[in-house]
């Protein structure tokens, strides 16, 4: 069996979508968090940052290699985290 043949046996691209989404939704909490309570303390911006440098670098190569899902699901993940940011300065 080939790499493609097993990709289409199990659904591989819904699957990276599903994960791409849960990529999205796992900082959605925080946001909420910080939105709820104005509370920042223990927040690492520098670990947001690099988090937001590598989820623009992904996005990019989604735009580039016309992969939807990554310019999608990391485009999303990269606004959540510039929300994240400037909600760090905002409230520190």
């Amino acid at each position: 069996m080939t790499r493609e043949d097993l990709s289409k046996k199990i659904h591989w691209p819904k699957i990276v979508w599903f994960m791409g989404i849960v990529n999205v939704a796992a900082m959605i909490p925080q946001l909420y968090t910080i939105l709820k309570t104005h509370k920042t303390g223990g927040l690492s911006v520098e670990m947001f940052a690099i988090y937001l440098v590598v989820q623009i670098a992904f996005s990019a190569e989604g735009y580039f290699t016309r992969n939807r899902m990554l310019m999608v699901c990391l485009g999303l993940s990269a606004i959540v985290s510039i929300s994240i940011i400037s909600l760090i300065f905002f409230y520190h």
